[in-house]
């Protein structure tokens, strides 16, 4: 009985990478060792999985969650010892359990629908991360590495590069891909930053999302003048005129003077 072809689905995003030159570049970024645990977000048909298992890693992870794509790459992987299909959503994989107790790497072409929501995952994992390198829109990709006081600069902006330095690697034109999408592709390169703040992260994200949530207003609005004088931060600047410093800054100040309340009380 002849296999049915596979076809991409609008549901999950799927846009498969077909061109060898980018997939060998994205690779490339992966720099990848005999040691090394691999976690593959999206395997999709599996030309990214081929190219990674081409490099011989330890162990090659590929989360998947469209059961129409697992007999394709069950059947083109079945050689292969050091690869495990998981046949999950990304969201409800914990990437803990399969670090072994040791540093990943994490590689995808990130679904469109889904990046940015991938993307603010990361931090949680940071101590078992070595780097990830990702596909996203060009414009989820710019956001990234974007400056205070511009349009990009937002929420996943601070709360990513507050953990991360990211590299924008290149960018991916809509034909090598199938079906192409309506808009340009980048890749992306993340370290895990030495010195992170030790505060709370899921606090941490809450605090720049509610920020975030109205870019234009004057902080005075949002947060006690007091708290902004001793974090020296002007009460009239706005959100997406903070640097990064100053988002921790504030909020460390906001912690300190919760804390001080909760022991008085």
């Amino acid at each position: 009985m002849k296999d049915k072809p596979f076809r991409t689905k609008k549901k999950f995003g799927q846009h498969l990478l077909t061109a060898p030159g980018v997939i060998q570049k994205i690779v490339d970024q992966l720099d990848i060792k005999p040691e090394d645990i691999v976690v593959e977000i999206g395997v999709g048909t599996g030309q990214l999985t081929e190219e990674i298992l081409g490099r011989k890693p330890k162990k090659l992870y590929g989360i998947e969650i469209d059961p129409e794509a697992y007999p394709v790459i069950e059947k083109r992987f079945s050689e292969h010892k050091n690869f495990q299909l998981i046949k999950k959503d990304f969201f409800d994989v914990n990437l803990f359990d399969l670090s072994e107790g040791r540093k990943i790497k994490i590689a995808g072409n990130l679904p469109y629908n889904v990046a940015s929501l991938i993307l603010v995952n990361m931090p949680f994992y940071l101590e078992i991360i070595n780097l990830c390198v990702f596909m996203v829109q060009k414009e989820v990709a710019l956001k990234l590495i974007a400056r205070p006081k511009t349009k990009q600069y937002t929420f996943l902006t601070v709360f990513l590069r507050t953990y991360f330095d990211i590299e924008y690697v290149m960018s991916v034109p809509a034909r090598f891909f199938k079906p192409p999408p309506k808009v340009t592709s980048a890749v992306v390169k993340m370290f895990p930053k030495k010195n992170v703040p030790d505060f709370d992260k899921r606090g941490y994200k809450n605090f720049v999302s509610s920020l975030f949530s109205s870019r234009r207003k004057m902080l005075r609005s949002k947060i006690d003048p007091e708290i902004l004088k001793k974090a020296n931060i002007p009460p009239e600047k706005r959100a997406e005129e903070l640097d990064i410093l100053e988002f921790i800054n504030l909020y460390q100040h906001l912690l300190s003077e919760k804390n001080g309340k909760n022991q008085n009380s």
